[in-house]
């Protein structure tokens, strides 16, 4: 068979392609694989003078091999998280409130008809914005139902749905409800603290309160009293319900000023400061019959950590011109006479300068 000359040539070609390709293959030179093997013969080189240094080297002193002896460097502790314990509750009152866990202590006026428990609705929520109509309804609940809970006429003692009560923490202003009943129980007696109209011999004879929390006994001085109007058609209404806690000290001494503007009493050595803890209890007046809606309140001041709990009555002044309402002025005549306290009753407390 004879070849065409293109396939021939085609033939060299491609014997040529092949003979291009061989002759580009790497080739290992002997001088890389010398330079290779004195890198190796170094570096086994170098492990062996350190491996001889490492034996031939003194042994540690006892000392440094006991892990065991102190090291003069500050560690801080560990911290102690301290276990978080059941709030302990008075022995005294335990029994009562495993019976009802509504009650939040125990109010007592000793030498009166007051000593009753204090019932609690909880639940108020003081971040959110206050429902007064739920806040009425949770406080009229233990005014119409006694201790089992079941339906009474002249309920229970009772502390506002907005006061907080608890083992860590007292609201600063502790609202205290209760029935002025004609039988003479309940918030009777706290009526006849009224030193205008009764004389000041109640005072006289009581002027601390009791009022004990579940988890702690705790002792009041009588500071302030005062009859206030509910209804506005009887005149501007003091709102002395809805200060259960202070944002600052301002508030603080705004409100009281405006109960020692209403106070039958001034009491100089029963002063007010702010982060003082206060209970006021509050019961229906009739200074007019049951045709108006009046209340009468009596403050009193908790007894400050190394203070003597008792009171010198002596130094205690009655004030015959307090703030009433207009109903009270259109009845009896006479207008009120200014703000008169001793600023001294009430810290941090400064008058304004007239014009």
């Amino acid at each position: 068979m004879i070849l065409s000359p293109a396939i021939v040539r085609g033939g060299v070609a491609l014997e040529e392609q092949n003979e291009t390709k061989t002759a580009k293959q790497p080739v290992i030179s002997g001088k890389v694989l010398w330079v290779a093997l004195g890198a190796c013969v170094v570096w086994l080189a170098a492990v062996g003078v350190m491996l001889i240094m490492k034996l031939t080297q003194p042994p540690l002193p006892p000392n440094m091999l006991d892990y065991t002896c102190e090291l003069d460097v500050d560690i801080p502790a560990e911290p102690v998280v301290p276990e978080k314990k059941k709030p302990s509750i008075l022995p005294e009152y335990r029994e009562m409130y495993e019976k009802n866990h509504d009650m939040a202590g125990w109010l007592k006026i000793e030498g009166t008809n007051v000593d009753y428990p204090v019932m609690h609705v909880k639940g108020f929520d003081p971040k959110k914005p206050i429902d007064y109509g739920e806040v009425y309804d949770k406080n009229m609940y233990y005014l119409t139902h006694d201790f089992n809970k079941e339906y009474s006429f002249s309920g229970c003692v009772t502390a506002d749905y907005c006061a907080h009560i608890g083992s860590d923490y007292r609201s600063p202003n502790i609202l205290l409800y209760g029935h002025n009943m004609s039988n003479g129980t309940f918030f009777r007696d706290v009526n006849k603290f009224d030193v205008l109209y009764y004389g000041r011999e109640m005072y006289d004879e009581h002027p601390v309160i009791q009022f004990d929390t579940i988890y702690e006994k705790g002792l009041y001085k009588i500071f302030a009293m005062m009859q206030v109007n509910v209804e506005k058609a009887d005149g501007e209404v003091f709102y002395y319900t809805a200060a259960y806690t202070f944002k600052n000290k301002k508030e603080f001494i705004d409100y009281y000023a405006k109960v020692l503007d209403r106070s039958f009493i001034y009491t100089p050595q029963v002063d007010l400061k702010y982060g003082d803890e206060v209970i006021a209890l509050s019961t229906c007046d009739f200074p007019f019959g049951k045709s108006k809606d009046i209340r009468y309140v009596l403050f009193a001041r908790r007894v400050r950590e190394g203070e003597d709990p008792t009171v010198d009555v002596s130094k205690t002044i009655i004030n015959y011109d307090p703030l009433y309402y207009d109903y009270w002025y259109s009845v009896y005549g006479g207008s009120w006479g200014g703000r008169s306290w001793d600023p001294a009753l009430l810290k941090g407390y400064k008058p304004k300068k007239s014009s």
